[in-house]
């Protein structure tokens, strides 16, 4: 006798293979779908303004956005923030515990991209970076726009900046420019000084301290802007820093009594300018870092107040250093 064969014909759509399904996915073969992403935090017109605004649009980035009521991180929310700062408990003198445990666990990146309101405090901003740094990120992009009001996007890129210290020295490892470098610009820098919407401008003096090296300090407060040349390491030049020897600048003539003291050497030489120079299309500020520092590169100390908003500080930093300079060597001090 033939045995008989049998053909069973289940639908997809029965309950026991729902139930089937359901089984398999509890148990781990299929994952669920991860959560989806929430809404951008912060809009095209709501970047800050930078005249250094041709880096590259980041690819394979750490995603994260910073508005005055929210830290994102790669599209999920991290923590909430109170114009535009985190609770107290979020904050450690290393930066973030929670933002780095975070981008810890994330997939790995080749850099980070930061998308942050124009409002959100400097002290934020900064305390992100530190706490990207200690993850091992070094390159960073920042959503700007143009100085024409288009709300697109654009990125200023910094690489391998530094954070210091409220106070003290700051020693810019792998870059030395000497004093001179400036000293030998002084007349120009002045000249493009009193070009723009200035505050003052430092005009050449009698002599100079020779020796040392040059760094640039950025500083930004309310409305005012300084571009602060500076002489350092007047020690390791071997000459006193309490009372340096001076040497007459070019094209200033000798004092003609040899009974006069010597004028006063100077060690700095301070351009201020309202803060809105930063963002105009052909800005002063730009005109005053060139002769120094257009083809070469500046060592550069960033300085603002825990408050001053971060548009503050990206504008200056993009009309110091606008698109076709040399890109500086950067410190950022955390703030007080």
């Amino acid at each position: 006798m033939k045995s008989a064969m049998w053909r069973v014909s289940v639908s997809l759509s029965s309950p026991a293979v729902a139930l089937l399904l359901a089984l398999t996915t509890a148990c781990g073969e299929e994952a669920p779908p991860p959560d989806p992403e929430l809404p951008p935090l912060v809009g095209g017109l709501e970047v800050p303004i930078s005249l250094r605004n041709d880096g590259a649009t980041p690819t394979n980035a750490l995603r994260i956005e910073i508005s005055p009521s929210a830290m994102h991180l790669d599209g999920h929310a991290l923590f909430e923030m109170t114009r535009g700062r985190p609770a107290e408990s979020e904050v450690t003198d290393a930066g973030y515990p929670t933002l780095l445990s975070r981008v810890q666990s994330s997939p790995a990146h080749t850099q980070a991209a930061l998308t942050v309101h124009g409002v959100v405090p400097y002290g934020t901003t900064v305390r992100v970076m530190q706490t990207l740094l200690a993850a091992g990120y070094h390159e960073f992009s920042f959503a700007v726009r143009t100085a024409d009001g288009s709300p697109t996007i654009r990125w200023m890129t910094i690489t391998s900046p530094e954070i210091a210290p409220s106070s003290g020295d700051v020693a810019m490892e792998g870059t030395v420019r000497p004093w001179e470098d400036f000293t030998s610009h002084w007349s120009e820098v002045y000249d493009a000084c009193r070009g723009g919407h200035y505050v003052d401008c430092d005009g050449l003096p009698a002599v100079s301290a020779p020796g040392g090296h040059l760094q640039l300090e950025l500083w930004t407060r309310g409305s005012g802007m300084i571009l602060r040349f500076d002489q350092t390491d007047m020690a390791d030049a071997g000459v006193p820093a309490a009372a340096p020897t001076v040497a007459m600048l070019p094209g200033v003539p000798q004092p003609s009594s040899d009974d006069m003291p010597p004028p006063r050497a100077f060690t700095t030489g301070a351009f201020s300018f309202r803060a809105e120079e930063a963002t105009q299309p052909t800005s002063a500020i730009s005109a005053t870092t060139r002769p120094v520092c257009a083809t070469a590169v500046c060592p550069t100390v960033v300085v603002a107040d825990d408050i001053t908003p971060t548009m503050r500080v990206i504008s200056l930093l993009g009309a110091a250093f606008p698109n076709g300079s040399t890109a500086p060597r950067l410190a950022f001090r955390i703030p007080e």
